[in-house]
């Protein structure tokens, strides 16, 4: 007998996760709209998580769990759309939980507005506090221009996949595998296909920060790879709407992206040469950019990327003089994160 197919698939790869994958998939339980299935992707985990997964798979049917050798969140993502038989796709990071009103609401929203996306603000949850993100004021409609244009501002619709509903045919190809920032190099994928987007405020996703989503071993290339995701997402942005950014515009796009990957390699890389090297690498991708605009960067961002550019190793060590201190942002909450 066929099964009859569920409104939303939900989407959760998991590795080595088991300290938090109960309250993940226990959030999942408790959802208000229940005509879902969750696919439970065990990336090879070597931990208790696919056990767990079997756990909850045996005591409710709308979940499934299907185990495949590790080969990354993009792979395992994959996986899952290939398996899901919802009208809706949704995605859930296994470290993360959701509201039990999320999918209500993002289905709500994706279906009275006749969208191809749907998105509702986050909650970022530290260690004993939590900081809201509502992303927009209130519900908004968005054409693919205006998708576009904010999902290059990446605040008011940041390139996450978790806070979003997708309508099924309107979502591929395939998350492009063996890359990082995988999210924003989907988004350059599925530009074209996307045309219109409901934007919420309410935060119903809860988002985890965790140490380990700040160094990685792979830290230092993950920035390089950071900064040709974002000049992938400028050609992809020109090629979908040809003139909908001002060269101008663009150029600031680009050097806002080698400023943010240069200072972040300059501040985290604790190795002097490997540091060099990858602010080096940043520095020479940037002299194919257009000359800094001051008028779209601000007077302290043209000074900064006109440093990159010129001078790398003065670079480094003004983004690493105030960091260092205790008095930086992120040297006083580093406690917070999990």
């Amino acid at each position: 007998m066929t099964q009859p197919r569920p409104e939303i698939s939900i989407i959760v790869p998991i590795y080595k996760v088991e300290r938090y994958l109960r309250e993940c998939l226990d959030s999942i339980l408790a959802q208000s709209f229940t005509d879902w299935e969750c696919i439970l992707v065990d990336d090879g985990s070597p931990d208790s998580s696919p056990a767990i997964c079997e756990e909850y798979a045996a005591a409710d049917s709308r979940f499934r769990v299907i185990h495949r050798p590790n080969g990354g969140l993009s792979a395992a993502r994959n996986t899952g759309l290939r398996e899901a038989k919802g009208r809706f796709i949704g995605f859930i990071d296994s470290d993360d939980w959701a509201a039990p009103d999320l999918f209500s609401r993002l289905h709500h929203l994706i279906t009275s507005h006749g969208t191809d996306m749907a998105q509702v603000g986050f909650i970022n949850e530290y260690v004993g506090t939590s900081r809201r993100k509502p992303l927009v004021a209130h519900t908004i409609v968005l054409d693919q221009k205006g998708i576009i244009r904010e999902l290059a501002h990446d605040k008011m619709l940041p390139n996450y996949m978790w806070n979003k509903l997708f309508r099924r045919e309107c979502i591929g190809p395939d998350f492009p595998e063996g890359k990082v920032f995988e999210d924003i190099r989907t988004f350059n994928i599925w530009l074209s296909s996307i045309k219109s987007a409901v934007l919420a405020p309410e935060p119903l996703y809860h988002y985890r920060r965790r140490k380990g989503s700040i160094v990685n071993s792979n830290f230092s290339s993950s920035r390089r790879e950071y900064l040709q995701s974002c000049i992938e997402r400028e050609r992809a942005i020109n090629e979908v709407a040809p003139g909908l950014f001002s060269p101008s515009e663009r150029s600031a796009y680009l050097w806002q992206a080698a400023i943010n990957a240069a200072k972040t390699v300059a501040r985290y890389e604790a190795e002097p040469s490997r540091r060099m090297q990858v602010v080096r690498e940043i520095s020479e991708l940037c002299q194919g950019f257009p000359p800094p605009p001051v008028g779209e960067l601000g007077l302290k961002k043209w000074w900064r990327a006109n440093l990159l550019r010129m001078h790398p190793q003065a670079f480094i060590s003004i983004m690493r003089a105030v960091f260092t201190t205790d008095f930086h942002t992120k040297n006083r909450n580093a406690h917070l994160y999990d």
